[in-house]
């Protein structure tokens, strides 16, 4: 229906306005032809005499050839990226390098290069001035966010963006602004979209739902009264009132629901609802039973998880990726104890319950039952057909077990541990206020479709929506077209949906349009503001920072710094520590290659890929929250656990789901991220380790430094799955190759300290082989600057010698995702300063995020 909008209107003011801002800002800009400054002959002196041996006419280390620069006076963008990289080499002292059979250059002549080489850069950089800005498209994180603060929707729980086309990731970030294209499909889903979002935030005519109450006992559960043999999962219900849950998985196949509750349809309507669960342990530690399976609750507490399946379907055990987990506490032993959870319910949503740790599988409670319950076994199928066609044993055996067929049953003698339930509670909807907020936001408390001011709604909505103040002229269209929607029929709110709707579908929403920097080089107060919400919130800016925007107050320092502050310590902000970390540590891709189910079931069992997640964002946010150094990124005493995390790493001492800040000794081999099992899990590929992975992960992450790709005509590693030969001897076939040892000195060395982690992050101190222990791990490594380490802890050292170098890398990435561009030789000064100001007053994270959002470069266009 919107089509007619966009066919009529759009044309005139969409499309017009996306070719125009493409047309200013958006397209790629071509530099204008220049000669250059004259290279200084000390320069081509330099480079002869140091440079020209690695990375000349006949040798080309790294692929990298300067020898071409000094007959190039109108340097190409490939040849400024490479005089960028040999400045940074030089910088660091990485070049030339310092081995054997290498002269080096006196001191003041390299400096003298440098300063030669930086201004070449800094003129050159200036000539091409004009590619800063760029009208950027929200990626899909932040066009959810907007819908949902727009809106006032849950879009939490309600998102219809699913089957977007996933965001071009550049340099690990997906909002630049370069990288975002908009294609007609996608402009197609943004039409069908912006309506379902309507949908859900509009309440014309719409009765307020009525709250219930739904209180249930253990008997109204899914389960049964008696079990002969070991089930395939555990459900008793016990003296007409409990249901004893005997099976659990951490992701469960098999939910325990209530049966009333599923065949009235579920949750009776969208809204928020209470949840309250009565729940105990039994028998945790004093069941007698001896059992493998049993050992882990001596030490840690069995678990109650609360999940939500979208509609009773979804309560097929082969549904369960498609369900969500809500909650998850530890049960006191014995006691009952009500547990309590607010819940977003949708109609028709089934909630239901979990053992998240419990017993995995029938066997286990068949094994115990054949081990200390010998008179329950009763004689299979299989059985009974082997004995009638088997040997006198198999017929002996038959016998025996149906002699036992007047005994007890298994379900009447079996105590090992278990949860048991006594009820749940289901409360709700729950509505404050009525019209819902999402309503009130757009048309206060006016429920007649009717009697809506069409112009005060389009003129406030667009405001909001392009987050800016608008003049009538822009905007008058909108609100013509839904009078002329009312006038060929529609009715007043589905008109009014429309139109509001053809605003969501606007260039002026759908992208962050920073101006033209032909007109003025600094950010507007509203661009300002909308730069600021995005970077610190990923959603647009909320009334506070529009109305300060709106007073012309914004940019005073003061008003500015206290914003800023403001927006980290809001809920919101938990939003950066999320998709910051997940873009620049690549957290986003742990879960992409999973690891081995039988090499490593503890990450499943004890939902690890979750938990490393949570220990990373814990550990960024408590320094944002604490002002703490970042050189507690390179390595720390202290990081944050659960007992399943804990029991991973071989922290002794941690109990309980909750995760808690704990102190690291050395031999915990932790501390910093290079201890974290987000990020070693993420550089192996679930089967094995790589140092090349890890080792380019170091690079990037820890000094913005990406290596060169390998060359096409070398051979890729075969693993060696018996476990005889280490990784260090199969990559010695790489560093021999002379067309890779170059980029492979600079790479290996991190990623061999890091061998003493497995594919999930667990410290070994020897590989795996068939049948037992493999080699020794080796993780001795010396950096192209000679310096050598004997294992993780000692790269750590070097790393924070380097701390200065780490503190540029992360402005670097917090300047890039802030702006939505990536960072030029022309930003390279702006970022030394602020590296510089963080250092000098004690390297907070808190201070740095200031500092960036407070540069010439976020302010600017």
């Amino acid at each position: 229906m919107i089509a007619c909008l966009f066919h009529r209107t759009a044309q005139q003011v969409t499309w017009s306005v996306i070719a125009s801002l493409v047309l200013c800002t958006g397209g790629s800009v071509v530099a204008a032809e220049s000669a250059g400054p004259e290279v200084a002959p000390f320069v081509t002196d330099y480079f002869k005499q140091y440079c020209y041996r690695c990375h000349g006419n006949k040798v080309q280390k790294g692929d990298r050839r300067l020898d071409q620069f000094v007959t190039n006076s109108a340097p190409s963008d490939e040849l400024m990226s490479l005089l960028e990289e040999a400045l940074d080499a030089m910088n660091r002292g990485d070049m030339p390098p310092e081995k054997k059979g290498v002269v080096q250059p006196p001191a003041d002549e390299t400096r003298k290069v440098i300063g030669w080489i930086t201004n070449y850069l800094q003129a050159e950089s200036d000539a091409r001035a004009g590619a800063s800005t760029m009208m950027r498209r929200l990626n899909r994180f932040e066009y959810v966010n907007t819908m949902r603060d727009l809106l006032g929707v849950h879009a939490d729980k309600f998102d219809p963006t699913a089957d977007f086309p996933a965001d071009a990731i550049s340099h690990g970030f997906d909002n630049n602004g370069e990288a975002l294209t908009l294609s007609s499909y996608q402009l197609q889903r943004y039409l069908e979209v912006a309506e379902t979002f309507l949908d859900e935030a509009i309440f014309f005519d719409v009765r307020r739902p009525e709250k219930q109450t739904w209180q249930y006992t253990g008997r109204d559960f899914n389960g049964i009264y008696e079990y002969e043999r070991a089930p395939v999962t555990w459900r008793l219900i016990i003296d007409d009132e409990i249901i004893e849950i005997g099976h659990g998985q951490p992701s469960e196949r098999h939910p325990n629901f209530v049966k009333a509750f599923v065949n009235n349809g579920g949750a009776s309507d969208d809204g928020w609802y209470t949840i309250r669960v009565r729940a105990a342990a039994a028998n945790r530690l004093d069941h007698g039973y001896e059992h493998s399976e049993f050992d882990r609750y001596k030490r840690h507490p069995l678990k109650l998880a609360l999940w939500i399946a979208p509609n009773a379907q979804l309560l097929e055990k082969n549904a369960a990726d498609q369900r969500r987990l809500v909650k998850v506490w530890d049960l006191p032993d014995g006691e009952l104890e009500v547990f309590t959870q607010r819940v977003w319910l949708n109609k028709g949503a089934v909630p239901f319950v979990s053992w998240t740790n419990g017993v995995s599988s029938k066997g286990n409670i068949r094994k115990v039952a054949v081990k200390h319950h010998p008179e329950v076994i009763r004689a299979t199928k299989t059985q009974l057909d082997a004995a009638r066609i088997g040997s006198p044993g198999a017929r002996e055996t038959v016998d025996r077990l149906l002699r036992n067929n007047d005994n007890k049953i298994l379900s009447e003698v079996y105590h090992g541990p278990r949860m048991r339930v006594w009820g749940m509670e289901i409360e709700g909807p729950i509505y404050d206020q009525w019209p819902p907020t999402s309503h009130r936001l757009l048309f206060g408390n006016q429920t007649d479709a009717s009697q809506v001011d069409i112009d005060q709604v389009v003129q406030r909505f667009a405001a909001r929506a392009f987050r800016r103040p608008v003049q009538p002229a822009e905007i008058d269209h909108y609100a013509a077209y839904i009078r002329q929607r009312i006038q060929n029929g529609d009715s007043p709110a589905a008109a009014i949906k429309l139109g509001l709707a053809a605003i969501l579908t606007s260039p002026r929403f759908l992208y962050l349009d920073e101006g033209n920097d032909e007109t003025d080089t600094q950010l507007t107060q509203h661009e300002l503001a909308s730069r600021l919400s995005y970077f610190l919130w990923g959603t647009t800016p909320d009334d506070e920072l529009t109305a300060i925007a709106d007073s012309g107050k914004l940019n005073g320092g003061n008003v500015f710094n206290a914003q800023i502050d403001r927006m980290l310590i809001d809920d919101r902000g938990r939003a950066f520590v999320e998709h910051f970390t997940d873009s620049w540590l690549r957290i986003n891709t742990l879960g992409s290659m999973p690891p081995d189910l039988k090499a490593f079931r503890a990450y499943y069992d004890d939902r690890l890929e979750a938990a490393f997640k949570e220990e990373t964002r814990l550990f960024f946010h408590d320094l944002l929250e604490s002002n703490g150094a970042i050189l507690n990124l390179l390595d720390s005493d202290y990081t944050f656990l659960n007992d399943g995390l804990a029991r991973h790493y071989g922290i002794e001492g941690v109990y309980g789901e909750h995760f808690r800040k704990v102190a690291l000794k050395p031999e915990d081999h932790r501390g910093g991220l290079l201890g974290q099992g987000s990020v070693l899990t993420l550089t192996a590929n679930g089967i094995e380790t790589s140092p090349v992975v890890r080792g380019v992960w170091v690079l990037e992450n820890i000094f913005g430094t990406r290596p060169s790709p390998p060359p096409p005509d070398v051979e890729p590693l075969e693993p060696d799955t018996r476990g005889t030969t280490t990784i260090r001897e199969q990559l010695n076939r790489h560093r021999n190759v002379v067309a890779c040892a170059e980029c492979h000195q600079k790479i290996d060395p991190a990623g061999f300290a890091l061998e003493f982690y497995d594919p999930v992050g667990g410290y070994r101190t020897h590989y795996a082989a068939r049948g037992g222990k493999g080699p020794p791990v080796d993780g001795s490594g010396q950096l192209p600057s000679g310096e050598t380490f004997e294992d993780e802890r000692g790269l750590k050292k070097l790393l924070l010698d380097r701390k200065d170098r780490f503190t540029q890398a992360l402005t670097e990435k917090l300047l890039t995702y802030a702006t939505g561009r990536l960072m030029t030789f022309r930003d390279q000064a702006e970022v030394e300063k602020i590296a510089a100001v963080c250092a000098a007053n004690g390297y907070g994270l808190r201070d740095l995020i200031t500092g960036v959002a407070t540069s010439d470069t976020f302010h600017n266009r």
